[in-house]
């Protein structure tokens, strides 16, 4: 039955419902907008990380046109009988307006002159508990207090519902469930049960929930990675076929394993009576049957029973979650090509070697380098190697269904990132330190990780500032924002520029960390918990503001260095020299710089054999391989009227004598490239008429197929 039914949905897709998607995404009057996003997220269990780091999840937040701030959300009490707001979910700048989340969200510290965003309109309220604790706050709750941390990947789903604001019946999308947990977890297995049943009392919807029945599919369903100092889960939701509850299953990773999800659910097979490995709703099962998608007695897969079936695109999926797998297991020599359900992956894998944070950070940044799928490698990255591949969109008369019909590759670092970020949750150390995130915004082979602990008082300001709307220096993203783009313009050469900065500040984290950490906790020993999270509160804001200072003037070195096709290789002389970048030979055989689109220098030289009677070269003067008087007429015939189908001959002229040359000088560089005396048949301009470059002449005008006031090859100007 379920082959059947994603038939239909695939032909669902290829019949496009009119109308723009609606998201989870709330403008103040409760309008929806927002561009879904789509991401990345991985779980790495304490076991299977370096000793002493402790578990660590990811999350790539690929999403266009979100918020890319960092916020704390303060620990609160609330009176007995109070009720917890609900908001819609938004995305975009400013995710939320009010003053009981963090001073950044204040509307007194929103940006100024752009817009009068009035404050966050609850959509709906639940029963409030009598203590919250601090969390940092993205679009999702990032970590907790108690080093509770998580990621999110959207996942495509078969089933959908409409949120109680639009007409439907469900109250909670997924932002707002992971902040409630962060709100009233400490461990993982209680967070993942208490969204999952928060989710079937009130009702689940997705990111989308209208319009392009593509994106509404792609969007239903969620995953979080969740992650403590003991345990790490993968949680799965979607809406049930009532749109008034929902479905959702956990399973636990064990220990020593990675995990990674991308868009698509990764949890296969399900044993409920296994507590200790495997969570779920009570009608994880009878949905499935009653929705028709399950028969009672078939085999039952939570990714394909529930899951959306992509085709082609699976690709999209499947392909960052192999890259993941094969990298932090080399070894299991996983199959990159697979089918629409990866069902040649596990779960997950146990590791090889141990993991660090900067090996987790790798695997964020890549984009499949040194396979046959890395995008700096291929033609569509130009001749530079920008790993980019945009967006798709209907433009130059293409359709939807054109669109839907090709694909690029799509890599784990994504040009269109808002921020990212690596968490440790570490059992060894008190709560006041072992909560670390690396936080980094913009793309993440392009940004910096920034460690800011879970126990500060507020976030840096230079991650806690800034939008979309304008270009802000005090904000990280901007500056990480500015020198990708601009190093994007060549990419292969600029690259490692960019690394080598990665490295110098993040490897200077990592071999001070034990110091920063064990001075925070003799601090915390003379003045407790409150001084302790001061001094750290001040560290991050420091580090971070020492990047965001660094990469502005990172962005000045490398446009001094970089620019009009060119590099400044050392600039401390009496004389530069630039050196020319050029394009590699594949680019210039493809775009037909040697003829035809495809053809090579060989070929090209064979062909103009015996054009060029020079040794020519480059940035020197060209050396006649004839004496003057070899040149004759049968070899270059010009006169009035004729074409001349050769290669340019070059004449070492200057350039400001040249710009007035008389006709008598135009007529004596003629005979000098010529080896013969100007005749009747020999280009000199008439009395009277104009030259292409203002001088006067004699005679008839020269074929415009030969120019003698043309500069030598590789003279500058």
């Amino acid at each position: 039955m379920k082959m059947l039914f994603s038939t239909s949905i695939l032909s669902m897709i290829g019949l496009t419902l009119t109308g723009t998607a609606s998201s989870y995404e709330l403008s103040s009057d409760n309008t929806p907008q927002h561009d879904p996003d789509q991401c990345t997220a991985i779980l790495v269990t304490a076991g299977a990380a370096k000793d002493g780091v402790g578990s660590m999840t990811t999350h790539t937040n690929d999403c266009l046109d979100c918020d890319f701030r960092l916020v704390k959300v303060p620990a609160a009490d609330h009176a007995p009988g109070s009720m917890r707001p609900i908001i819609g979910g938004r995305a975009q700048y400013p995710r939320y307006v009010g003053d009981d989340r963090g001073e950044p969200y204040s509307k007194e510290a929103l940006a100024k002159g752009l817009y009068d965003w009035k404050e966050t309109v609850a959509v709906g309220h639940i029963p409030e508990v009598p203590h919250t604790y601090a969390y940092l706050d993205g679009d999702y709750g990032i970590q907790n207090e108690f080093q509770l941390s998580m990621g999110e990947s959207t996942c495509g789903a078969l089933l959908h519902s409409r949120p109680t604001f639009d007409g439907g019946r469900a109250l909670l999308e997924m932002s707002e469930l992971s902040r409630i947990a962060m709100e009233r977890c400490k461990t993982s297995r209680c967070a993942v049960q208490l969204m999952g049943d928060l989710a079937v009392e009130y009702g689940f919807y997705g990111a989308v929930w209208e319009g392009d029945m593509m994106t509404v599919l792609g969007e239903a369903g969620e995953a979080m990675t969740v992650t403590d100092k003991e345990e790490s889960w993968m949680f799965h939701v979607l809406s049930d076929d009532t749109g008034a509850s929902a479905v959702w299953v956990a399973q636990r990773v064990p220990e020593g394993h990675v995990t990674a999800v991308a868009n698509g659910f990764v949890i296969k097979e399900v044993d409920l009576s296994d507590a200790d490995n495997f969570l779920g709703s009570d009608n994880l099962y009878s949905v499935a049957s009653r929705a028709g998608l399950w028969t009672e007695g078939e085999h039952f897969s939570f990714a394909e029973v529930y899951g959306l079936a992509r085709g082609h695109l699976s690709t999209y999926v499947n392909r960052r979650v192999w890259r993941v797998l094969s990298l932090a297991a080399p070894s299991l020599n996983l199959p990159a090509e697979t089918d629409m359900w990866a069902r040649d992956y596990p779960f997950s894998v146990p590791v090889d070697d141990g993991l660090a944070v900067a090996d987790v950070a790798a695997m964020q940044r890549d984009y499949y380098e040194g396979t046959p799928y890395d995008t700096s490698a291929n033609p569509a990255g130009g001749p530079y190697g920008n790993p980019a591949r945009y967006d798709q969109s209907p433009v130059d008369g293409m359709t939807k269904e054109d669109l839907v019909a090709g694909r690029f590759e799509r890599t784990i670092s994504l040009f269109r990132t808002s921020y990212s970020f690596v968490t440790q949750s570490r059992a060894s150390l008190p709560d006041v330190v072992g909560g670390l995130t690396w936080f980094g915004q913009f793309t993440p082979h392009a940004t910096v990780y920034v460690p800011v602990y879970a126990s500060v008082l507020e976030t840096p300001e230079s991650l806690s500032v800034g939008s979309l709307h304008r270009l802000d220096r005090r904000s990280c993203w901007w500056a990480f924002s500015a020198v990708g783009n601009y190093a994007a313009q060549w990419f292969s050469f600029t690259i490692g520029e960019i690394r080598a900065m990665q490295g110098k500040l993040e490897e200077g984290w990592f071999q001070g960390q034990e110091e920063v950490e064990a001075l925070a906790l003799t601090i915390q020993g003379y003045g407790g918990d409150v001084a302790a999270r001061g001094y750290l509160t001040e560290w991050s804001a420091a580090q971070a503001e020492m990047v965001r200072a660094e990469w502005w003037e990172f962005l000045d070195y490398m446009m001094g260095k970089y620019r009009d096709g060119m590099k400044m290789a050392d600039v401390k002389v009496d004389m530069i020299k630039p050196t020319k970048l050029f394009y590699p030979r594949w680019w210039l055989e493809m775009t037909g710089f040697w003829g035809a689109p495809g053809a090579t220098a060989s070929e090209a030289k064979k062909n103009n054999e015996g054009e060029f009677e020079y040794d020519v070269e480059w940035d020197k003067k060209p050396k006649h391989k004839k004496s003057a008087a070899s040149f004759n007429s049968d070899e270059v015939s010009v006169h009035s009227g004729s074409t001349f189908d050769g290669p340019t001959p070059k004449v070492d002229a200057g350039e400001d004598d040249v710009a007035g040359a008389s006709s008598a000088a135009v007529a004596k560089a003629a005979s000098d490239v010529m080896g013969a005396t100007t005749t009747a048949t020999s280009p000199v301009l008439g009395a009277g008429e104009q030259g292409p470059r203002g001088g006067g002449g004699t005679g008839p005008s020269p074929s415009p197929s030969w120019r003698p006031w043309g500069r030598p090859w590789g003279s500058e100007g």
